[in-house]
C-alpha cells in the first residue's frame, strides 16, 4: 500500500547529506533501468543485506548501518528512523505526524510511505551467470601425506667416498681414537634386531665393575708410590687423590649410563614458559643441534663457537690430582708417537690411515678422556668442523703437526696424487678454501662441488662449481634458495657464457615467482631474444597500476628510453596529483636504485624534483638529504641547482614525537563482512581472507576489486606484496591454493600436514614446521619439492615467526621449555639457538619473540596510584622499561605484538576493549584505537604501518611513519 502526504512545509531537510550512519539504498525506477538497477544492488551487496521491488523502484536494506558519505552512494541514501527507513532528517515533531511504514520517502513536496509487505522479495543471486566457472573436486583429506621431493638428497658421505680410492682407507685404530675423542657411542643401524632385555643392566654392571678394579688399582698404586701413611697427624687432604679417582669414575659411568638411555617421551602439552637460566646457554649448549636428513641442501651451522662442557672441566681438574691423567696422557701419547713414527719414515700411506684432524673453527667443548681405539674409516658428515671434546699436547707439537702435514701436502702435490694431497688439505689441515681451490685448479669441479656443499661455503661458490661440473639442477636450487643468481653470473659469465645464459633465465623466472616483474626484465635484457618476454612482464606491471606502475615507468626509461614519450601524461599526473605522493616517492626509490642513468631517466628526475620538494616540505616525503643530493645529481640540471634556495629539506619530525597526550580514534561499531585474516598491500589495498567465501582483493576503501575462488582461513604474504598464499585447514591437512595478485590468476598447490607455517615468505620458499622438522617448501613448483630442512630438532615445532631479514623457530622441548632458533636472511645462516633463560620477576612473565630477531619478556606492575603498567625487557639487557596503560583497562586480557621499532598492546574486558600503538622507548602511548566492547583484536605489523582488525571486518591502519590513520569498511 503506498500513501502520499502533502508535509513539504513541515520537512525542514528534505536530502541526506555529508557523512551519515546509513541502513540502505532506494533506486528509483523512474531514474534507473531494470539491469542498471540490478548491478547497483550486486555492487553493494554483502551477507545479511535485503532487496524489495516496489512499482517505484528497488530497496537495498542493509545488515547493519554503515557509516557513508551520502554524495558517493549509487541510490539515494537512506537512514533508520525508529524502525522505518527514511531518505531525509526527520526531526521528533514529523516523526510524530508520518503515518506508519516500513520506508518514507520525500520527493517533490510529498512524502511516499512504503510496506514491505506490498514488495517483491528479490534473490541476487539468481541473477549471476556461473556457469563459466570451473568446478573444482574436493580433496579427500584421509589420503596419506605427499612423499616430499628432493632430488638433491643423498646418503651422507665423506672425503675419502668423494675422492675415491686414491685415498687409502682410515686405520681401525684412527676411527676408534676419533670416536672416543668425540665422545660418541656406535648407535646400532635402525634396521637392527633389538637388543634383549638382560643385555642393557648386564652392559652397566661390566662398566661399574671395570671402574671399581681401576679405581683400586689407581688407589693401590697411589699407596705404593711413598705416601706418607695415615696416623693421628695426617692431613685429611692426604686422602683426597684416592677419593677423586672414584668419584670421577663414578660420574664417568653415570654419564655412559645417561647417553644410553632413551629420549624421553614429549608431551601433548604446549607451554610457553622459559626454562631455567641455569640450562640456557650459547649453540649447542641447550641440548644436542637438530641434524640434516636427506635433505636437499645441509643445514647451516652455528656461528658461534661452542663453550666448554661444565662436567668436562670438573673430570680434568679430578684427574690432574689423581693419578688417573697419568695414565690417560701415556695411552694418548702412545698414539701419537706411532703416528708420527709412520711419518717420519717414510710411511705415507699408513701415516693419511692414522693421521689426526688438526682443530677446527667450531671451538672446543672441553678435554677428552678417550684412547685410542680401531678406527674403520674417517667421515667428516655434518659434523665436520664442528665443536667437539679435544687433547691439549701443547702449541710446540701442534705445530710440529701442521708443519708434518704441509710438508706431506707439498710430496704428494709433487707427485701428483691430487686425492691425497687435497685429502691432507680438507680433512688434516682443516683448509677448507685451500682444498676447493686446489681441486678448481686441477679442474675436478664436480669433486670441489661437492665439497663447497658438504662444507656450506658461500652460495655463489656453490652455484659457480655446480654449473661448472655441468649440474644445474642442484646449482639452481641453491641459488633459489639464497638468492645467490646475480653473483654467481658474474663469475660465470667471462668463461662460461652458456651456464650463465642458463642461470640467468632461471633467475628471471625466479624473481617471477617473487612478484618482482621489474627486477625480472632488468635481470633477462641482456639477453636479446628473451627481450619480448621482458617487455610483456614490463607490461604487465603497468597494467597493475599505483606504485608498481610507477616504478615500471623508471624501468621503462632505463630499457625502453625510445619509448618514454608516450608516457608523458601519466608522468604529468604523477607530478601534479597531490594525492599520487605514493607514486612519486616509488619512482625516486627506483632511480635511486639504478646503477646507470640514462637522457631519459635523467629527464624523469628534472620533471619530478619540484614535486618531491613539495612533498618534503608538507611532511609527506621522508628523503634525506643524501638522497635528494642524489637524486639532484641524477637530474643534472644546473637551472634547477640555481634555483634551490640552500641546503636541502630535511624530513620533517615525526609527528609523534611532538604529541602531548595520547590520541584516541574510535573504530565504527558496524559490522561489515565476516573475515578471517588480513593482509596489508603496497598502496593500502587490502587482501581479505573470508573462510569458504574466498579471498577477496579490496582497494583502500574497501571495496572489492576482484575475488578469488580459494577458500582461505590465513593469508601468507609475499615481501614484493604481489604474491600470496591462500592457505585453510582440512582436517589435519592444509590446503594451499598460489595467487598472483598482479595478473589475478590463482593455481592450486594441493595439500600437506604441517604444524606449524610462517605468515611470511620471499614468494617461493615457504617455511613450514611439522613435529621436530623444519622444511623450506619450494611454492613455485608446488608443495611437494624442498630446498633446506632440518630436521631432530631439540624439540617440536609450534611457531615460525618471520621477517625479510630474520626467522625465528619457537620449539617446545620434551620439558615443556621454550627454545629459540633464529636464523638471518637471505641466505639461511644460525645466528643463535637455546633455551630462553627465566626472569626472577613477581607475577606472570611472559616471553613474546619478534619476527625481527630476538625476544622480549613482559609482566603487569601497578605504581602507587594503582595505574596499570606493561613492563617489559629486551634478550640480554638488565634494563627494565615501562608502558603507561589505561586505568579503566586495569584488568583487562592483553595480547602483545612486536613489530619493527614499535609494539601493539590490545586489550580487551566486557565493556571495553582497545589497541594501543607505541615507539620502542616510549613511556606513553603514541595513538590508541577505541574498538567495540568485547572485540577480539588481531595486530600486526607490515612495511611501515600496522594492521588492526577483528573477525567482524572492522579495520583499522596506522601509518607509523607518516602518522595517518585510516578505517576501510569490508562490505
Amino acid at each position: 500500500m503506498t500513501e502520499n502526504l502533502s508535509l513539504s512545509s513541515e520537512i525542514r531537510q528534505p536530502v541526506l547529506s555529508g557523512r551519515a550512519w546509513l541502513s540502505g539504498l532506494w533506486l528509483p525506477a523512474d531514474r534507473y533501468g531494470e539491469s542498471e538497477r540490478r548491478l547497483r544492488i550486486l555492487a553493494n551487496w554483502h551477507a545479511g543485506a535485503a532487496a524489495y521491488r516496489f512499482p517505484e523502484g528497488d530497496l537495498l536494506r542493509y545488515a547493519a548501518p554503515m557509516e557513508q558519505d551520502c554524495a558517493r552512494v549509487p541510490g539515494w541514501p537512506l537512514q533508520r528512523v525508529g524502525r522505518a527507513l527514511c531518505s531525509a532528517w526527520i526531526t521528533a515533531d514529523e516523526y510524530e505526524k508520518l503515518p506508519p511504514a516500513d520506508l518514507w520517502l520525500v520527493r517533490g513536496g510529498q512524502v511516499q510511505s512504503l510496506r514491505l509487505a506490498d514488495a517483491e522479495v528479490l534473490k541476487p543471486g539468481e541473477w549471476l551467470d556461473v556457469s563459466a566457472f570451473a568446478i573444482h573436486a574436493m580433496y579427500d583429506c584421509r589420503v596419506a601425506e605427499r612423499v616430499l621431493d628432493q632430488p638433491l638428497a643423498a646418503a651422507q658421505r665423506d672425503i675419502r667416498q668423494l675422492l675415491g680410492k686414491q685415498v687409502p682407507a682410515a686405520s681401525l685404530e684412527q676411527k676408534q681414537f676419533l670416536h672416543a675423542l668425540q665422545g660418541e657411542a656406535s648407535a646400532p643401524p635402525p634396521s637392527a634386531p633389538k637388543a634383549p632385555v638382560w643385555r642393557k643392566p648386564l652392559i652397566v654392571a661390566a662398566v661399574l665393575g671395570a671402574c671399581l678394579a681401576l679405581g683400586a688399582f689407581i688407589a693401590s698404586s697411589g699407596s705404593d708410590s711413598g705416601a706418607a701413611p695415615r696416623g693421628a697427624g695426617s692431613s685429611s687432604s692426604n686422602s683426597a687423590p684416592h677419593v677423586l679417582p672414584w668419584l670421577m669414575l663414578i660420574a664417568l659411568a653415570v654419564r655412559s649410563w645417561q647417553k644410553r638411555q632413551p629420549p624421553a617421551p614429549r608431551k601433548s602439552s604446549v607451554s610457553t614458559q622459559p626454562s631455567n637460566p641455569k640450562q640456557a646457554g650459547g649453540a649447542g649448549s641447550a641440548g644436542k643441534p637438530g641434524a640434516i636428513a636427506q635433505a636437499m641442501i645441509p643445514a647451516r651451522r652455528a656461528v658461534a663457537r661452542a663453550m666448554p662442557q661444565a662436567w668436562r672441566d670438573w673430570l680434568a681438574r679430578a684427574a690432574m690430582t689423581s693419578h688417573l691423567s697419568g695414565i690417560m696422557g701415556r695411552r694418548q701419547a702412545a698414539y701419537m708417537r706411532q703416528m708420527l713414527e709412520m711419518f717420519e719414515n717414510g710411511r705415507l700411506q699408513d701415516a693419511l690411515r692414522h693421521a689426526i684432524p688438526l682443530g677446527g673453527a667450531g671451538g672446543s667443548t672441553g678435554q677428552a678422556f678417550g684412547v685410542p681405539h680401531v678406527r674403520q674409516n674417517l667421515a667428516l658428515g655434518m659434523k665436520n668442523g664442528a665443536a667437539g671434546p679435544s687433547m691439549y699436547f701443547g702449541d710446540e707439537l701442534s705445530r710440529h703437526l701442521r708443519q708434518l702435514y704441509r710438508k706431506s701436502f707439498e710430496k704428494l702435490d709433487r707427485e701428483g696424487n691430487v686425492d691425497q694431497a687435497v685429502f691432507v688439505l680438507a680433512e688434516l689441515l682443516q683448509s677448507h678454501s685451500e682444498a676447493i681451490g686446489y681441486l678448481e685448479k686441477h679442474e675436478r669441479y664436480g669433486q670441489a662441488a661437492e665439497l663447497a656443499l658438504l662444507w656450506d661455503m658461500d652460495a655463489a661458490l656453490i652455484v659457480r662449481l655446480m654449473c661448472k661440473a655441468g649440474d644445474l639442477p642442484r646449482a639452481m636450487a641453491v641459488a633459489r634458495r639464497d638468492g645467490a643468481f646475480a653473483e654467481a653470473i658474474a663469475l660465470l659469465e667471462p668463461r662460461w657464457p652458456v651456464a650463465a645464459r642458463q642461470l640467468r633465465e632461471e633467475w628471471a623466472q625466479a624473481l617471477v615467482d617473487q612478484g618482482r616483474r621489474l627486477d625480472a626484465a632488468q635481470a633477462i635484457w641482456p639477453i636479446e631474444s628473451m627481450r619480448e618476454r621482458a617487455i610483456e612482464w614490463l607490461l604487465r606491471a603497468e597494467e597493475a597500476g599505483g606504485s608498481l606502475a610507477a616504478e615500471a615507468l623508471v624501468k621503462r626509461a632505463s630499457l625502453l628510453p625510445d619509448s618514454l614519450d608516450s608516457q608523458e601524461a601519466r608522468i604529468q599526473s604523477i607530478r601534479d596529483d597531490k594525492d599520487r605522493q605514493p607514486e612519486r616517492t616509488a619512482v625516486a626509490h627506483a632511480l635511486l636504485a639504478l646503477s646507470s642513468h640514462n637522457k631519459e631517466t635523467r629527464l624523469l628526475a628534472r620533471a619530478l624534483f619540484n614535486a618531491w620538494l613539495v612533498d618534503q616540505d608538507g611532511g609527506l616525503g621522508r628523503f634525506s638529504p643524501q638522497q635528494l643530493q642524489r637524486l639532484l645529481d641524477i637530474a643534472q640540471d644546473p637551472l634547477l641547482r640555481a634555483d634551490l634556495p640552500g641546503k636541502l629539506p630535511s624530513p620533517k619530525p615525526h609527528p609523534l614525537s611532538e604529541k602531548k597526550e595520547v590520541s584516541w580514534i574510535s573504530v565504527p561499531a558496524a559490522i561489515g563482512q565476516p573475515v578471517s585474516d588480513i593482509a596489508l598491500l603496497p598502496d593500502m589495498r587490502l587482501l581479505v581472507a573470508q573462510g569458504e567465501a574466498g579471498v577477496t582483493l579490496r582497494d583502500p576503501r574497501g571495496k572489492t576489486l576482484h575475488r578469488f575462488p580459494a577458500p582461505a582461513d590465513s593469508i601468507v604474504l609475499a615481501d614484493s606484496g604481489h604474491i600470496a598464499l591462500a592457505v585453510i585447514y582440512r582436517g589435519d591437512m592444509l590446503c594451499v591454493q598460489r595467487l598472483d595478485l598482479v595478473t589475478r590468476e590463482h593455481r592450486d598447490l594441493g595439500i600437506i600436514a604441517v604444524d606449524c607455517f610462517a605468515a611470511g615468505f620471499d614468494g617461493i620458499g615457504w617455511t613450514v614446521g611439522q613435529g621436530d622438522a623444519i622444511r623450506v617448501l619450494d611454492t613455485g613448483h608446488g608443495l611437494s619439492r624442498v630446498l633446506w630442512q632440518i630436521d631432530k630438532l631439540p624439540g617440536r615445532a609450534v611457531r615460525i615467526l618471520r621477517s625479510p631479514s630474520c626467522e625465528q623457530y619457537e620449539l617446545v622441548d620434551p620439558d615443556d621449555k621454550m627454545v629459540l632458533w633464529q636464523y638471518r636472511l637471505p641466505g639461511r645462516r644460525l645466528e643463535s639457538r637455546g633455551h630462553v633463560p627465566v626472569l626472577e620477576k613477581k607475577g606472570d612473565m611472559s616471553v613474546i619473540p619478534s619476527p625481527w630477531g630476538s625476544y622480549r619478556y613482559f609482566w603487569m606492575a601497578w605504581d602507587e596510584q594503582d595505574n596499570p603498567w606493561l613492563v617489559s625487557q629486551h634478550s640480554g639487557n638488565d634494563k627494565d622499561h615501562g608502558l603507561a596503560l589505561p586505568p579503566q583497562m586495569s584488568g583487562a586480557a592483553l595480547n602483545v605484538t612486536l613489530g619493527q621499532n614499535s609494539v601493539a598492546v590490545a586489550m580487551r574486558q566486557e565493556n571495553d576493549a582497545c589497541v594501543l600503538l607505541a615507539r620502542d622507548g616510549e613511556t606513553y602511548p603514541d595513538i590508541a584505537f577505541s574498538w567495540p566492547a568485547g572485540a577480539h583484536i588481531r595486530a600486526k605489523m607490515q612495511g611501515d604501518c600496522w594492521l588492526m582488525f577483528d573477525r567482524f571486518g572492522r579495520i583499522a591502519i596506522m601509518d607509523m611513519v607518516r602518522c595517518y590513520a585510516s578505517m576501510p569498511t569490508i562490505a
